[in-house]
């Protein structure tokens, strides 16, 4: 089993060690049962002190990797994470069409997967806070990273061959990792295109957001600035719009179902007429908007479909990124 230290990683020389004995078990470079090097015969063949040894040694006893046999030496212990295969999910937050992706990812895994779910709330600091306390008890993690600012160094404390990023992924992030992830600039561009002539018809389109509470990747809005500025349809990012500001003639986007639901009560006290004389969309599709007043037009990644993807590449131990595909469905709210 080869071990080179990274000498321009900021993790500790034992985490590095317990990270690499960690993946060489998950990848069946060692065996359950398998004896490890001697204190000793570790500190010559990695060129690293014998305290370093010992401190990666303890903490592998300590998460029940390993076992210490007296008068014999460390083995690799049949413990949970090697019955099983654990997987840590890390999503910004839980909401219908969260959900759908979850209990896709789920029922596409099948058995032998232990799954545990956290989520960070938009907050990197709790991301890095979780990431940290959950590395070396999984074998796979799949975290969505919906950040505004730099989160590669968190995300480069888990192995490359263990690490799927899902939903969103980071601009120049070059770690050969799996993901599933959706196109923001080009999806937004695509979508809006395919209704242009349904747009047309308003003076301009409104998107809508809270961005106390609720992240948007700044490409989605590339993506519709790209489109206003083609096909002149005008287009105005909206955070923390007042809903009781809406006006005839005018199309909304919502981005969250609190912002949608304000909206139609806005429409539903100023008694104006949805399609006819205002325009309403929304993005995430879920079932309850298939049938909420008539219909809503959404703009949406398949999250069931991003969920069987995902679950494929961990099954198949595959590192490579996929596009998930976007959809209009078009229920004549416009």
């Amino acid at each position: 089993m080869k071990f080179i230290l990274n000498t321009h990683s900021q993790e500790t020389i034992y985490n590095q060690l317990v990270e690499h004995i960690i993946e060489a078990i998950h990848t069946k470079q060692l065996q359950v049962g398998e004896k490890l090097l001697s204190v000793n015969k570790a500190s010559k063949t990695y060129g690293i002190s014998r305290d370093s040894i010992i401190t990666t040694y303890k903490i592998l006893q300590k998460k029940g990797i390993i076992v210490s046999i007296p008068g014999k030496g460390f083995f690799v212990n049949r413990c949970r994470t090697m019955d099983s295969c654990r997987v840590f999910i890390l999503f910004d937050a839980m909401n219908q069409y969260k959900e759908t992706l979850y209990r896709s990812l789920v029922d596409n895994l099948g058995e032998g997967y232990e799954l545990d779910i956290a989520f960070h709330y938009y907050n990197p600091r709790l991301f890095d806070t979780m990431v940290t306390n959950a590395k070396g008890k999984y074998n796979h993690y799949v975290l969505m990273p919906h950040f505004d600012c730099d989160v590669s160094a968190t995300l480069d404390k888990i192995p490359a061959s263990s690490l799927l990023l899902l939903d969103a992924y980071p601009d120049g992030y070059s770690r050969n990792c799996a993901a599933v992830y959706q196109n923001f600039i080009s999806d937004s561009y695509e979508g809006l295109k395919s209704i242009v002539d349904k747009l047309r018809k308003y003076e301009a389109l409104h998107i809508i957001y809270n961005d106390k509470f609720q992240y948007m990747p700044s490409s989605f809005f590339a993506g519709a600035y790209r489109f206003s500025g083609e096909f002149r349809v005008p287009v105005f990012v909206e955070p923390n719009f007042d809903t009781e500001q809406i006006q005839k003639g005018h199309c909304y986007l919502a981005v969250s179902e609190r912002d949608l639901a304000a909206i139609i009560k806005s429409i539903y006290a100023k008694s104006l007429k949805i399609r006819e004389e205002i325009g309403i969309m929304s993005l995430d599709d879920t079932p309850l908007k298939e049938v909420l007043v008539g219909g809503i037009t959404t703009l949406s990644t398949d999250f069931e479909e991003m969920g069987r993807l995902a679950a494929s590449l961990i099954r198949d131990k595959k590192t490579v990124r996929i596009a998930n595909k976007w959809r209009l469905m078009d229920r004549g709210s416009l």
